[in-house]
């Protein structure tokens, strides 16, 4: 079976990449920098690719692994390639705007199967990992949903199923709320010059955990955390509250 990952020579896409070959498909990688496609190319033992769709048109299985501001545009220039009786995905952190993309998009007998790993690439494997199923009920009737469930399951993630836009309103909750008040609270002590370091010598455990969690937070991608903020359709609200 082949696995076209597009977007797959970094992060998370790199991560399934790596994760199913290892499993015994065959995987087809696409990205932009060729020096980097085949450096990973070589490390993993997949193919490379900088045309996406021809990646799509290949795939047993296909699934989007860009970026989220990027994520609607790649869709629509891949899913229309899909063929007949394979499956589409994405992995991007957001639901209802790639779930909508692909489904207008898509062939008819292609199965989408939006998805949200709620890991990182640094995970070791999926034992104990979350991961969110966003199909609409006609998709969940579809065998590759039952296929793609029972594997996940099968390596141990605890699978999670639920509508586009109830994830939205979770994860606006669960990611875009947490990651805008630790923000703001970093933001809050850079106005106020506060020595971090010096801090911390009266620091109670509630500040010190405080302070741990900021800095986990700006210290990842700073461009996930904002296109979260930008692109779920649920955030305007959460913020206004």
């Amino acid at each position: 079976m082949i696995v076209s990952i597009i977007g797959g020579t970094d992060g998370l896409g790199k991560w399934f990449a790596r994760f199913l070959k290892s499993r015994g498909f065959d995987v087809i990688v696409t990205g932009r920098d060729v020096d980097k496609g085949k450096n990973v190319e070589e490390e993993l033992g997949v193919t490379f690719t900088t045309d996406n769709v021809e990646a799509a048109k290949k795939g047993d299985v296909v699934i989007v692994a860009v970026p989220i501001n990027v994520t609607e545009k790649v869709i629509r220039e891949v899913a229309p390639h899909v063929r007949k009786g394979a499956l589409l995905m994405d992995i991007t952190s957001i639901k209802e705007i790639p779930a909508r993309a692909m489904e207008e998009c898509v062939k008819e007998g292609v199965c989408v199967i939006p998805a949200h790993p709620m890991f990182g690439p640094s995970t070791p494997s999926l034992k104990r990992q979350v991961v969110i199923l966003t199909p609409s009920e006609r998709h969940m009737s579809n065998p590759w949903f039952k296929r793609v469930k029972n594997f996940l399951e099968e390596e141990g993630a605890r699978v999670v199923v639920m509508s586009p836009r109830e994830h939205d309103r979770i994860m606006g909750i669960i990611q875009g709320l947490t990651h805008y008040a630790y923000i703001a609270l970093g933001t809050t002590l850079k106005e106020l010059n506060v020595d971090i370091r010096e801090s911390r010598k009266y620091a109670s455990p509630i500040y010190e955990l405080m302070i741990n969690i900021i800095g986990r937070i700006v210290g990842q991608n700073p461009y996930l955390y904002a296109d979260i903020q930008m692109f779920n359709p649920q955030i305007g609200h959460i913020h206004e509250t």
